[in-house]
């Protein structure tokens, strides 16, 4: 399946495009990093594996049994492997709140972390269960050199995603059945330029691996409705026709945007602030408190 790809110059005009076979990124096919079953059952499956050096929001499911563990908290202990070394050092202890997804019994627990170099790195989680013992699971991962999509600090690219004006109907800009004509007014390019903060959303509402991507955009609509005038909202869904896919994801062609941001999975938040540099990042769902508070940080 050829897939366009495009980039864009500092001004925001397209300067080349390739075909998605060029590129290694399928944002939406990616394999699912788990940790190993515990003795007693769970296992962790890691939501936040793009990861570099510094400090990092790190979010994971963990799972049992008999379902999702939902306990109100974790304790989360991160260890360094120095080259491949089993002996590990460890680093900090953080508490990780679980934080349950919208019209779901499900949810994720995050936490932030700081990792001070790339490489092995190792988390051992103790779930904080109040009706008796902790229970105990690990998780092991690689932190690398850099970031693939943007990391905090970093200039925005200034995309000229597709807005209403573009195109014959909301239909051919979102596969999401909540389709909010605000949320596609203007371009990322435009954003980074008005002097206002700017939320991102990239997700493919009706094509997603965790089903969370249609609330993670239905997040976006609610700080749009309340902070409307005061902050750009733009979801850009992560295929670039979907009004063409219904049913049969061979036909997809991802979005160039997406491609242009270079995520390497297929959900994403971003805030950016009033000079065009991104200031919050979230991979995976993201709560509005979440988003809010990186929004509120920035008005």
């Amino acid at each position: 399946m050829a897939l366009a790809l495009g980039c864009s110059s500092g001004e925001g005009e397209p300067t080349t495009t390739a075909s998605a076979a060029e590129s290694p990124l399928r944002p939406d096919r990616i394999e699912l990093i788990k940790g190993p079953l515990s003795p007693d059952g769970l296992q962790v499956i890691f939501a936040t594996p793009d990861l570099g050096p510094g400090t990092n929001r790190v979010a994971f499911v963990v799972t049992s049994e008999t379902g999702l563990v939902t306990q109100p908290a974790a304790s989360v202990t991160s260890t360094y492997f120095a080259g491949g070394s089993s002996a590990g050092e460890e680093k900090e202890t953080a508490l990780a709140i679980f934080r349950p997804w919208p019209h779901s019994v499900r949810g994720s627990y995050t936490t932030e972390l700081d990792f001070d170099r790339a490489g092995r790195w190792g988390l051992d989680i103790s779930i904080l269960d109040p009706t008796g013992p902790p229970r105990l699971v690990n998780l092991l991962f690689d932190v690398a050199e850099a970031t693939t999509a943007p990391a905090v600090g970093s200039p925005a690219p200034a995309s000229r995603n597709k807005t209403i004006e573009d195109v014959d109907g909301l239909r051919e800009l979102t596969t999401g059945s909540m389709q909010d004509p605000d949320l596609y007014r203007v371009t990322i390019a435009d954003g980074v330029r008005n002097n206002l903060p700017t939320v991102v959303v990239m997700a493919s509402p009706a094509f997603c691996i965790n089903a969370v991507c249609g609330p993670q955009v239905e997040v976006l609509r609610d700080l749009k409705d309340k902070y409307a005038g005061r902050a750009n909202f733009i979801h850009v869904d992560l295929y670039d026709n979907p009004h063409e896919i219904q049913g049969d994801l061979d036909r997809a062609e991802l979005s160039p945007t997406v491609l242009e941001w270079m995520l390497p999975s297929s959900e994403w938040s971003f805030v950016i602030d009033r000079e065009g540099t991104v200031s919050a990042r979230f991979e995976g769902f993201a709560t509005l408190e979440e988003v809010e508070q990186a929004l509120l940080d920035l008005l």
